[in-house]
Formats: C-alpha cells, structure tokens, sequence
C-alpha cells in the first residue's frame, strides 16, 4: 500500500512539473515575438548637399506596439553614407535614393533627396486677415520661379538656386490692391518661409478751393 502511494504521489508531482514548463512560457510577461516591422524617422527626407541628418528606427511587433531596436543602417542610390548610429551625410551632387535599417531580417526605409536647392513658400493675406487665392508670387531676379496661392492663400517655389532674391507679388488679379515684396534668402535644402500682406492704397483727397 505504501509502495503504491509512494508511486501515485511521484506520478503527481511529475505532471505538475511538465504542466509549469508548458504552461509558464506561455504566460511570461518578459517573452516577446520579435520584431514585424521597423519605421524610420524622418520619412521622407529633403537633405541638402554635404549636409547631415540623423534617422531614428523603432521596430513594430506583431501587436502594432513599437519597440526599440539595434538596427544596421545601409543606404541606397548615390546620396551619401550613414554611420552605425544613424548619422546621415549627404553626398555633393544632386541624388534620390533611400536610407534602410534593418533588424531580425527585416527591413524599412525611407525616401531621401539630396539637393543642391531650396524652398520659399508662405501665406497670402489682405489687410483684413482674410487668406487670398489666385495671387502670384514670383523672384524679380527669375521670373520663372514662382507659384500662385490656393484656396488656403499658400504658395510654395522649388528648386530654388540658393541665393538673396527679392520675392514679389502680382496683384493685378486682386483689384485695387498694392503689389508686396520681401527680400528673401534661400538656403540649400531648407525652406524660407515668407508671408504678404496686401495693402489698399490710400486714396488722397484734394484740398477744397475756395473761390
């Protein structure tokens, strides 16, 4: 009889064993399924020539939550090269390519133009506050460079040669208003932000005479 209990207690304590090595795994809160996918930041990227950029890459697990990696960064196309921590240099001529990190045998990218222009872009407005669509900002040094306002009274003209302009506006096509200008600065690779308004002229009203 004792023999039997003896062997019916091993029997237990034997399947609560392999029940906690089955079970246990299952239920760590440490234990995690790897990495599904990687974003990179920032995404795309306009960078100019000879100019850094540091990316950052999270990974994303099968749930959708990010989570922080160790990837090996490459890149694509003549753009330049990145260092092991994600520092980015640009190359000296104009390029489109792509930077990747990679991890767990997956990878991400991201877009990137190398540049040897700029930007100038901004808002529109009247006296009132009122955003203006339909009015023309263009460079009076090169006419051809320019772009008319939106709905929103945005414009934006690219590709820039980097320079000191002076930026004007055509308001021909708003009536009775007074044209605008800026002298603007344009920096490779970046946008230069510039805002008009646009002034009513004042009307000057002639002295009365007396007779």
């Amino acid at each position: 009889m004792a023999s039997l209990l003896t062997k019916f207690r091993f029997s237990y304590y034997f399947v609560i064993l392999i029940l906690s090595l089955v079970i246990l795994p299952a239920g760590c809160g440490d234990i995690t399924d790897g990495v599904g996918g990687i974003v990179i930041s920032p995404s795309p990227a306009i960078i100019g020539v000879n100019q850094t950029q540091f990316f950052t890459a999270l990974g994303r697990d099968a749930s959708g939550k990010l989570i922080a990696i160790s990837p090996t960064w490459s890149v694509s196309g003549n753009i330049g090269s990145i260092t092991s921590s994600g520092l980015f240099t640009a190359g000296a001529v104009d390029a489109t390519g792509s930077v990747i990190a990679t991890a767990d045998s997956l990878s991400g990218s991201a877009a990137v133009t190398v540049t040897t222009t700029g930007w100038l872009g901004g808002i529109v407005s009247d006296s009132n506050g009122t955003l203006v669509s339909g009015i023309r900002v263009y460079l009076k040094e090169i006419p051809t460079y320019g772009d008319g306002t939106d709905s929103a009274g945005k414009y934006l003209i690219s590709y820039i040669p980097p320079g000191t302009y002076e930026a004007d506006i055509d308001a021909s096509a708003h009536g009775n208003t007074e044209a605008a200008s800026a002298e603007v600065t344009i920096v490779i690779g970046q946008t230069t932000t510039q805002n008009f308004v646009l002034s009513t002229p004042t009307t000057t009203v002639p002295p009365t005479t007396t007779l």
